[in-house]
């Protein structure tokens, strides 16, 4: 049953697509200059394409009406993808962690760079 359940929700629910709203709708629109390649898909056949999936969820819907809060570039969710397409799931996956872990405000030894609405963010990608 639920296999089922999460079948006719990926099916359902990721076809949707809104505009995202809220005071950083704006931040949300604007590309990066510097976004990285990303190679063209995970390693890990079933597990790395249900990563994927979710991933794809949280960029598409939770982050476009939360609105962007990574103080990285690229963001936290697109460098552990980046991560699992060029590395496999499992090391993609403790990459991603390892950078989840690092999300805050605090000063780093990271290079500082500027998106395109101008706030200075730390710019770490995928080595």
């Amino acid at each position: 049953m639920r296999p089922f359940i999460l079948a006719v929700l990926l099916i359902v629910v990721l076809p949707l697509h809104g505009e995202p709203w809220g005071k950083d709708a704006d931040l949300a629109r604007m590309a990066s200059p510097l976004e990285c390649e990303v190679p063209p898909r995970c390693k890990t056949f079933f597990v790395g394409q249900l990563a994927e999936a979710l991933i794809d969820l949280h960029q598409n819907f939770i982050s476009q009406c939360d609105g962007p809060r990574s103080h990285f570039i690229p963001s936290s969710s697109q460098y552990t993808l980046t991560a699992m397409r060029k590395y496999g799931f499992c090391r993609g996956l403790c990459m991603g962690c390892d950078r989840l872990m690092r999300e805050n405000k605090e000063e780093w030894v990271y290079r500082k760079i500027k998106n395109g609405a101008g706030q200075q963010l730390k710019y770490n990608p995928v080595p």
